[in-house]
């Protein structure tokens, strides 16, 4: 494939494959919103890449994008903008835009970003705009619907769902193997996981049982698989400090404290660092598209590694196994012209197509958001052959995002100074998570008072 970028790029042109993924033999809607087929033809839309165009996952986004500008029967042509430099905490280039008077006109980001477009008006109700749109129709109940709640935000969804990203364990077989103990089942609990980490770390070999950085995405997995979640049910409250938050840290301190897990260094980060690769730690934070990233190829041999879930602990009496991460989603700029706000989100729809689901899975090492996608067969037949994968798959279905209020990166700064404290024994559990809540929860006040 050969993307032609407008005016607004400055990194060149992208040169990837194109076709292999329309084998699924899906057909388009056969009607949209606002007229007939030809209505569109010929109606372009610029798409902002706003990550690097190497990353895997702008790679996934802009492959559909092209597919789409190649398959739609609308007519409509998606040119790719090279914006590049978004981040959890950075918006600048778009907001520069915005200021400017030449917004982008599709985006695709984190579902935190998007709520924050929307909530300045800036950006289209999904569900409004494609009332009465076939495809839509076909589409909207097979969203998973915590993400459909990730990207929506007082009843209104701001974007179509397209992939995301969350975690799991990666545990190091040969580690497993030396001890005779078999990858962990899935329902395993934290006394199980102590039980591991004694018998498979060797401290004095400098391999670790696990490695933390004592963060918010790491210690909300032990928070979120004991029960309990980050924000109340109603979005309204933080509960860093709620019983089931205290138990948590505590637990994962006491391991540290064992020599279980590996101890802070002293330096402003606490010395963590990805080991898995070195094999120099038992259990790890998995990201999924570490797996593609580690599998063999070519010359490089690739990284001994399994996938497991996160050890549940005594407060989960459903026996649940949970995960969070960040939901992902296209959202279509207002225009007085309502063609080119319709051809926008039919761009954005293409995302919701079984074929588009495998450009997320192969070429962006991240699951799409739809049940109906997952479920298909064809998609089956080719997800299930990466065993390493398969977990994320199995976890999607209670797999909760981040939140989606405005500047909830701001909220984690907070959290994480608290949590890197608690690990480096410069405060108590119960101190530092209380400072945690107090600080935390005024940016999400503030966010809700918007």
């Amino acid at each position: 494939m050969a993307a032609r970028f407008t005016r607004r790029t400055t990194l060149g042109t992208l040169t990837a494959a194109a076709g292999a993924t329309a084998a699924c033999g899906q057909q388009p809607a056969e009607t949209q919103p606002g007229g007939s087929v030809q209505d569109l033809t010929g109606t372009r839309v610029e798409y902002w890449a706003s990550w690097a165009p190497n990353h895997p996952e702008e790679i996934a986004r802009l492959k559909v994008m092209e597919n789409f500008s190649t398959q739609n029967p609308y007519g409509i042509k998606v040119e790719p903008v090279l914006a590049g430099g978004a981040s959890p905490v950075n918006m600048d280039k778009i907001t520069a835009a915005m200021a400017a008077g030449t917004p982008p006109e599709l985006v695709n980001t984190y579902n935190f970003h998007l709520a924050d477009l929307f909530i300045q008006g800036a950006t289209v109700d999904v569900d409004a705009q494609l009332k009465g749109n076939a495809e839509w129709k076909r589409a909207r109940p097979g969203i998973y619907p915590n993400i459909a709640n990730a990207l929506t935000w007082k009843g209104k969804l701001f974007a179509v769902p397209s992939h995301n990203s969350f975690f799991l364990m990666y545990y190091q077989p040969e580690a497993l193997r030396r001890v005779g103990l078999a990858p962990p089942p899935r329902t395993w609990g934290w006394d199980a996981f102590a039980d591991y980490l004694k018998a498979a770390a060797r401290p004095a070999e400098g391999i670790h049982g696990y490695n933390s950085s004592w963060a918010y995405e790491y210690w909300g997995m032990f928070l979120l698989n004991n029960g309990a979640t980050i924000l109340s049910k109603d979005g309204t409250k933080y509960q860093l400090n709620s019983p089931e938050s205290l138990q948590s840290a505590e637990w994962e301190l006491s391991l540290v404290k064992a020599g279980l897990q590996k101890a802070h260094d002293g330096s402003p980060s606490g010395g963590y660092a990805e080991l898995l690769p070195e094999a120099k730690v038992v259990f790890q934070l998995a990201v999924p598209n570490r797996v593609r990233r580690w599998l063999p190829q070519g010359l490089r041999p690739g990284v001994d590694f399994g996938t497991c879930f996160y050890p549940l602990g005594p407060k989960n009496t459903s026996r649940t196994n949970v995960s969070h991460g960040t939901a992902y989603g296209f959202a279509a700029f207002k225009d007085k012209d309502d063609r080119k706000v319709q051809a926008r989100l039919l761009a954005g729809l293409w995302a919701a197509r079984v074929d588009s689901g495998l450009i997320f899975d192969r070429d962006g090492g991240v699951p799409p958001s739809y049940r109906h996608i997952v479920e298909a067969p064809d998609f089956q037949a080719e997800a299930k052959k990466d065993a390493e994968f398969w977990p994320f798959y199995e976890a999607l279905p209670n797999y909760i995002p981040d939140p989606n209020f405005p500047r909830f990166t701001y909220s984690k700064g907070p959290i994480n100074e608290q949590l890197q404290a608690i690990w480096a024994g410069t405060t108590s559990v119960k101190d530092g998570l209380n400072e945690a809540q107090k600080l935390a929860q005024p940016v999400l006040d503030e966010a809700l008072r918007r």
